[in-house]
């Protein structure tokens, strides 16, 4: 692969010098695997920042025969160099059908993200160089990846509030193995690095060759376009984001209602970027090109006046001209009734999902009776019925809520009261007015307060809106 004329050494100092990495603060944490190119990142920070400076940190897989001899050797190389060291175990195994790869690659950065962030580590910095970038980017094509997989690797990012450094993105191996010569480095060989069973792995020993032979020197290029496709996505990502929050429905926030007509208004291609970005705010992962048809069709373009689709753990939802977005049942369906006796205090918590708030009103309850009463607090059937005005009849909870326009998948959320089995209030539409609840004057009204971070305080916002 291509060779660079930058030293590891500098290429280290600049990714600590940059903005948010390394030199203040704790120490720098170094994922230690033992090979080549870990073996050279971790003697290049030593000599960068001192051993007191750095941490090595190994993960133990126990998927290969030779795990307990290599955590002897990083072990041993550590301190020879001085720099603490600590093993991580890997628990549990790959679920059937799951790739061990991916298993590994999942368990390693949850482990040494932990680690590091115990530590109180600066940055955690990781291996991969110019080659892995180039196999990355070739497997990214060969599957058919968007632009979320073509820009590669990146010199930098955050996860779980961890900074990562990427540091030798710009040296392939074999700057990496002059270094180790140079400076008398040994290193242990991990056996699936040529196990031609492994997609990358047997890129890197058939198919990288081959490519080289027919176009030496491609690798040089590389480089220049991941930073070519990441700047396109960057001007994506802007306008993604500007689309966004113009359909963010009035009173809303980002995570909770969008705006179907603000969005069914764009060019297709721009519909898949907002809900990409949408779904990226909720922190979920990028969904596949199908995946993302499939959301537009039903939430976006759907013929009916509701429809559901699920994204890792969030249900998203249209109902008429709004999409929403909550994570499973609503805190109110999930614990059932309540039992609660009010003293007096101006509200009572009703779990996560928010508050059942007691104000003084005009003809509002009795507040004696009221207080000499077991509520039971918890979601309304449909078939329930109430008569919110005295003048009118007793109507269905079922036709008050469409009428509302509450979203079916948020109606769960708002509670009601019971008081010896019969429905005195449901939220939101207040007190039963029939003849047979006793009031004053000067009585008690009851309020709904939903969790801030709720769909149903959101919603709550935006039919206040709309009412002004």
């Amino acid at each position: 692969m291509a060779r660079s004329r930058k030293s590891v050494d500098a290429l280290i100092g600049a990714a600590l010098a940059a903005p948010e990495g390394g030199d203040g603060g704790g120490p720098l944490a170094v994922a230690f695997s033992g090979g080549l190119d870990s073996t050279v990142l971790l003697h290049a920070a030593t000599r960068r920042l001192g051993a007191s400076r750095v941490l090595a940190l190994h993960v133990h897989h126990g998927l290969q025969p030779q795990a307990d001899a290599w955590v002897a050797h990083c072990a041993a190389r550590a301190a020879a160099l001085g720099v603490p060291f600590r093993a991580l175990h890997a628990a549990g195994a790959p679920a059937p059908g799951e790739s061990i790869e991916g298993w590994a690659r999942g368990v390693r950065y949850t482990l040494l993200l932990a680690a590091a962030r115990e530590a109180g580590a600066c940055a955690l910095a990781t291996a991969h160089h110019a080659d892995d970038q180039a196999e990355t980017l070739l497997l990214a094509l060969g599957r058919g990846c968007g632009l979320d997989g073509l820009t590669g690797i990146a010199p930098r990012d955050r996860r779980e509030g961890v900074i990562l450094l990427r540091p030798l993105l710009e040296l392939g191996r074999d700057a990496l193995l002059e270094h180790a010569r140079m400076h008398g480095l040994d290193w242990v060989e991990d056996p699936s690095n040529v196990d031609a069973r492994v997609p990358r792995s047997a890129l890197r020993m058939r198919g990288l060759p081959a490519l080289e032979a027919v176009l030496p020197g491609w690798a040089q290029g590389v480089p220049a376009a991941v930073q070519a496709l990441r700047d396109a996505r960057a001007i994506v990502d802007e306008r993604a984001a500007q689309d966004l929050a113009s359909a963010v429905a009035s009173g809303a926030s980002t995570l909770a209602a969008l705006d179907r007509r603000v969005l069914a208004a764009l060019p297709g291609v721009r519909i898949d970027a907002v809900l990409r970005a949408w779904l990226g705010a909720l922190g979920e992962p990028a969904p596949s090109r199908a995946k993302l048809a499939e959301l537009r069709a039903q939430l976006v373009g759907g013929d009916g006046a509701s429809a559901e689709q699920r994204h890792g753990a969030h249900r998203l939802h249209r109902y008429r001209d709004l999409l929403w977005a909550d994570r499973g049942l609503p805190p109110a369906a999930q614990e059932g009734l309540r039992m609660l006796r009010w003293s007096g205090e101006p509200a009572l918590p009703i779990g996560d999902a928010g508050s059942l708030c007691f104000d003084t009103a005009p003809d509002g309850l009795d507040a004696d009776w009221l207080r000499a009463r077991t509520l039971q607090v918890g979601p309304v059937a449909s078939s329930a019925r109430l008569r919110p005005d005295a003048a009118g009849p007793r109507r269905t909870i079922k036709n008050l809520r469409q009428e509302a326009g509450l979203p079916p998948s948020l109606r769960a959320a708002f509670p009601g009261v019971l008081v010896d089995g019969r429905l005195l209030w449901a939220a939101p539409f207040g007190l039963d007015r029939g003849p047979d609840w006793p009031t004053a004057a000067r009585g008690i009204a009851l309020r709904f307060e939903p969790a801030a971070s709720s769909p149903a305080c959101a919603w709550v916002a935006l039919s206040a809106a709309s009412s002004r």
